[in-house]
């Protein structure tokens, strides 16, 4: 039996080995060994901490994507995807330079890959400090809320909001705006928003870059009701004797919001401008809200009134009586009373019509001395005028005395 296994050897193994080498050849011819390239296979960043930890962030400089050379069976690269391919970055194996090394892999196909090559080897970052600040929220309402309403407030809930990154990147921060649609609103309401930060040109800065400590922002926008309400402004005090005083303003109505109950309390809106002693026509502005309630808001363009005061001489009369011509009025009982002036000069103020019609004749002198005591002082002299009409202030020295002395 020996014999018949040994007989022929070498030929028998020679047999043996053409067998085995057709096999390879046919499952070559069949099944053969191939490349096959994966392009832009997005590298993994793992580790991001390492450089938290040591205040420090990252702006990938190169090697965010990696080209990838597989050689393996046919079979076993048809059976590949893109999503297939890994590649990962560790930035807690940083080198000197700042770079990662990229490495690939197959995972689940590591045994059947002959070989695999890639276009770069490393990833490369530059670092900068990390910077935290604290920003004011600004709200922003986008559209009109309906006709006869109006935005009182808009607030934000935070309205403070931290913001990290890179301290080149958080020193061009300029604000944080929320925008919240108030188009045709009729009530006061309450929404969500999302952070948006802008840099000092107003440019919307990319948000991949920043860490904001809130994602979303509660924003409430409170309405108040509308109203047009007239505008009056009128002279107060006199002016400087023998002038005479008119008053022109604009505007004549403004717009104010409020409650609806205030707003009813609020039929016209009513202002004084002081003249008193002025003889030249004046220009000037006045600050309306200085004329309403607190419980109302002007919202109108105009927040200030333009005031023009025109202020002319009158023409003037004069007019002469002697001491017998004064009337004494309301002369206290138990006592007597005496001017001490032997004449007096009146000067009258008004239109030339009128004037033409006044004279000594009719129009009498009077000191009204009610409430006068013993003893010599000046009192105001009196005349009864028509309107139009007005007397140069004047006052002459009465003595008063018991009526015995």
């Amino acid at each position: 039996m020996k014999e018949k296994l040994t007989r022929n050897l070498g030929l028998k193994l020679l047999s043996l080995f053409m067998a085995i080498l057709t096999w390879l050849i046919i499952l070559n011819i069949a099944d053969p060994v191939k490349e096959r390239s994966f392009n832009d296979i997005e590298v993994t960043i793992i580790n991001e901490n390492a450089l938290a930890q040591k205040d420090k962030v990252y702006e990938v400089v190169s090697g965010n994507t990696v080209n990838v050379t597989v050689r393996a069976k046919r079979s076993v690269l048809e059976s590949l995807n893109k999503s297939d391919v890994k590649a990962v970055a560790d930035l807690s194996e940083l080198s000197v330079v700042n770079a990662a090394e990229i490495k690939v892999t197959v995972p689940g196909h590591e045994r059947d890959i002959i070989d695999k090559t890639q276009n770069i080897s490393t990833m490369k970052v530059s670092l900068e400090n990390l910077k935290t600040e604290q920003f004011r929220i600004n709200v922003v309402a986008d559209g009109e809320v309906a006709s006869g309403y109006y935005v009182k407030e808009k607030l934000a809930s935070p309205n403070i909001i931290q913001v990290s990154g890179a301290e080149t990147v958080i020193n061009k921060i300029k604000e944080v705006v929320v925008e919240v649609d108030v188009s045709g609103k009729r009530q006061s309401f309450t929404d969500t928003a999302v952070p948006k930060v802008y840099d000092n040109n107003g440019t919307l800065m990319d948000s991949d870059k920043l860490n904001l400590s809130v994602k979303e922002v509660e924003v409430t926008v409170n309405l108040l009701q509308t109203k047009t309400v007239r505008l009056y402004i009128e002279v107060a005090g006199k002016p400087y004797p023998g002038y005479n005083v008119e008053i022109d303003y604009e505007p004549k109505q403004v717009v104010i919001a409020g409650e609806k109950d205030e707003l009813d309390k609020v039929p016209v809106i009513y202002g004084e401008y002081n003249i008193s002693n002025q003889r030249e026509d004046m220009e000037d502005q006045v600050n309306i809200a200085d004329f309403i309630t607190k419980d109302v808001i002007l919202i109108d363009e105009n927040q200030t009134a333009a005031i023009k005061v025109k202020i002319e001489k009158m023409d003037s009369k004069d007019l002469s009586y002697d001491s017998s011509e004064i009337e004494l009025r309301n002369i206290p009982n138990g006592l007597a009373a005496k001017t001490g002036t032997p004449n007096m000069h009146v000067i009258l103020y008004g239109n030339r019509e009128y004037l033409n019609m006044l004279s000594k004749y009719n129009l009498k002198p009077y000191i009204d001395l009610k409430g006068a005591k013993v003893g010599t002082d000046y009192f105001n002299v009196g005349l009864d005028l028509p309107d139009g009409v007005t007397l140069d202030p004047l006052s002459v020295m009465v003595s008063v005395s018991g009526a015995g002395t």
